[in-house]
């Protein structure tokens, strides 16, 4: 009886399955008939549009040899185009906004291939004109059918159709096009020098115009950018979108040079009256969220010491330095009290960060002065807090002063100091000035006081001319020098657009390596066989960033990929660097000179390998680092998946290293080409 109820239930229970498995398998069959829907569509679409573009620049509907030659050709680079864009794949579900990027995309991999197939072969009988029509009408035919026929599934609020378009903008965009094009080329083609195929690449200008403008939303800035750095990465890619079809079409038509310099010059001239036009437009309007990441990091942090009556964190969770010998701050203005009415705010804030009472009066030295006489003057180690209200920027020799202010500190004594990071330089020309005024005074503060100090042909100018007076000092810098000197953060504190920090003497300062502000820099990392190997970089942190690596892990953690989050030593124009792969670009000298090779785990630094197992942070150190991660194949989202990710590489790689390196590759090429998929 017990087998036969377990008999009767089993068979039950596959009864019961039965139609979820007839109902997956319909589901199945859907999606496959949607997808062969999709490019029986697109095979009707595109012979439409070249069948009717070749009879009528042929004025014949005859069929014959260079027809079939001419269709093949083309619907070679459309089915690649589709493939590689993944086409195929759209569905009803998908937004119109992704619809119109992925047919466009299309598009522009199908011209790519008709150059390049026209070119390879040295074909020059078949008509061009044909083709490139059919190219951009089945486009828009494939775009009225898939954006206007079909209902979409849009996201709730983020239904890009529901917002108004503003007209009076693209009009006025639409005419600088216009006078541009009409000048730099249609006016020297009527009516004497007439074209056919100059015409039609007008006729593709527009189009082109119209189809970067719906993959960029260069009309709408203000409702899709989320920085002015991100709108002015659409805008870039809109004009680039523009110019690079028009190239291609060029080409693929076999434009006379001088006629082709006619319409670049055209492109260019509208590209910057029209970004000219949309910053004049927009930029007020745009909010600039670029330093939300800084702004969010300037919260206390609170150091992991455990809470004992030796110098450091009291039970309050206060620093405090206790000493045999001292005088109690009972009241605060027995600090200097002359610094109590302009700078009680501060002094307040202070007084939570630090126990005021455990300090000794006698060894205490409050200033407010950018003269170095003040510290040099002091005896060396005679000073519990040290204590400075005029920022760092005018302090001249920077880390010098740093290492003598360390010089006269006890040990475990404290340094309080102000800092004003240059996102708040920013902010102090909007309070002072209009915002056009604001912005051009802040572009030459930009160039004179961050960019010429940077580089090695203007930097001595700029310090002959400065004298090191109001430097522009991020506060990533600024916190990663005192670190470089042998302090350590405890908290900080924006009162006023400056950040108050007060920092603990905690050790010798790093004398092992010279920083340079340079554009390429080296980064210490972790070779085979645990030897310390220089990695070049392309810089997209600020200076000094590398020092507080352990400050912001231990305040912030990572985020999914394994990166740092909110990491505020990243600038805007630093990720997008990194979006673009720029950054990694010098590391190619590293393969040269054979610290790496081509694909390998990545080369990290020992406190990024501190956070694996002992295990595998042995294991790693018998392979050679490489240019492309396992990383960027697998996409792992946490520390504990990158390092499982990099297990299975090895395991592979032991077995058959070339297999396993070519096959990484391909996926990591996959990924990142195909995918988009992005590390940071």
């Amino acid at each position: 009886m017990r087998d036969e109820l377990n008999i009767n239930t089993n068979f039950a229970d596959f009864a019961r399955s039965k139609p979820t498995i007839k109902v997956d398998q319909k589901i199945n069959d859907v999606v496959h008939d949607k997808k062969h829907l999709s490019i029986i569509l697109n095979f009707l679409i595109y012979s439409l549009t070249f069948s009717f573009f070749y009879f009528y620049t042929q004025n014949t509907f005859k069929i014959d040899n260079e027809y079939l030659i001419a269709s093949g050709i083309f619907f070679f680079a459309i089915f690649i185009g589709s493939l590689l864009s993944r086409k195929f794949r759209l569905t009803r579900q998908d937004k119109s906004e992704q619809i119109v990027r992925t047919l466009s995309f299309s598009l522009f991999i199908s011209l790519i291939f008709l150059v390049l197939i026209f070119f390879a072969l040295k074909i020059n009988h078949i008509t061009r004109l044909a083709i490139l029509s059919a190219t951009f009408s089945g486009l828009f035919l494939e775009l009225f059918y898939f954006v206007v026929l079909i209902p979409h599934k849009e996201n709730d609020g983020s239904n890009i159709k529901s917002i108004k378009l503003p007209l009076g903008y693209i009009l006025l965009d639409g005419l600088l096009l216009t006078l541009f094009c009409y000048f730099e080329v249609a006016k020297n083609i009527i009516p004497f020098n007439y074209n056919e195929k100059e015409f039609l690449l007008i006729v593709l200008i527009y189009l082109s115009w119209v189809i970067s403008a719906a993959t960029t939303h260069k009309f709408i800035p203000t409702e899709v950018s989320t920085s002015r750095m991100n709108a002015f990465e659409l805008q870039v890619k809109f004009y680039l979108g523009i110019i690079l079809l028009t190239t291609l079409s060029m080409i693929f038509l076999q434009i006379e040079f001088l006629n082709a310099l006619n319409f670049i010059k055209a492109l260019a001239g509208y590209s910057f009256v029209s970004s000219l036009v949309s910053i004049l437009l927009f930029a007020r309007k745009i909010k600039n969220k670029s330093d939300e990441a800084t702004v969010v990091f300037l919260k206390a942090y609170e150091m992991k010491d455990t809470a004992t009556r030796s110098n450091g964190r009291n039970r309050n969770g206060r620093y405090g330095y206790f000493g045999s010998e001292t005088e109690t701050l009972r009241e605060q203005h027995h600090i200097e009290f002359e610094y109590l009415k302009e700078y009680g705010n501060v002094f307040s804030i202070l007084d939570t960060i630090l126990d005021l009472k455990s300090f000794d009066t006698r060894k205490t030295l409050v200033v407010k002065s950018d003269q170095p006489d003040e510290i040099t003057a002091q005896q060396l180690n005679s000073f519990q807090l040290v204590v400075n209200l005029h920022v760092l920027n005018d302090q001249v020799k920077l880390n010098d002063y740093l290492l003598e202010v360390k010089d006269i500190l006890l040990d475990k004594g404290v340094f309080v100091g102000a800092l004003l990071p240059h996102h708040y330089r920013y902010r102090r020309y909007l309070k002072k000035y209009s915002f056009n005024l604001a912005n051009l005074l802040y572009f030459f503060d930009f160039i004179w006081k961050r960019v010429m100090p940077k580089l090695p042909v203007t930097r001595e100018i700029y310090f002959t001319f400065s004298k090191e007076k109001d430097r522009a000092i991020s506060l990533a810098e600024g916190l990663g020098r005192l670190v470089y000197c042998g302090f350590k953060v405890l908290d900080l504190v924006a009162v006023d657009d400056v950040v108050y920090f007060a920092a603990v003497k905690s050790g010798n300062h790093i004398s092992d390596k010279k920083f340079f502000y340079s554009p390429i820099f080296k980064m210490k990392r972790v070779g085979k066989d645990g030897k310390p190997i220089y990695v070049y970089k392309l810089r997209t942190m600020y200076p000094y960033s590398e020092f507080i690596q352990d400050f912001v892990y231990n305040h912030n953690k990572l985020e999914t990929g394994g990166k740092f989050k909110d990491d505020f030593r990243v600038p805007v124009w630093g990720s997008l660097f990194r979006k673009l792969w720029i950054d990694e670009l010098p590391m190619l000298i590293n393969w040269l000179k054979r610290d790496l090779k081509f694909v390998g785990v990545r080369p990290i630094s020992n406190q990024y390998l501190s956070l694996y197992s002992k295990e595998h942070q042995e294991r790693r150190k018998n392979f050679k680092p490489g240019l492309v991660p396992p990383f960027y194949a697998d996409m792992p989202k946490s520390i504990e998946e990158i390092e499982l990710s990099e297990k299975k590489y090895l395991d592979a790689y032991e077995k058959n290293p070339v297999k396993t390196d070519f096959n990484y590759f391909i996926k990591a090429v996959n990924n990142i080409l195909i995918k988009h998929k992005r590390s940071a």
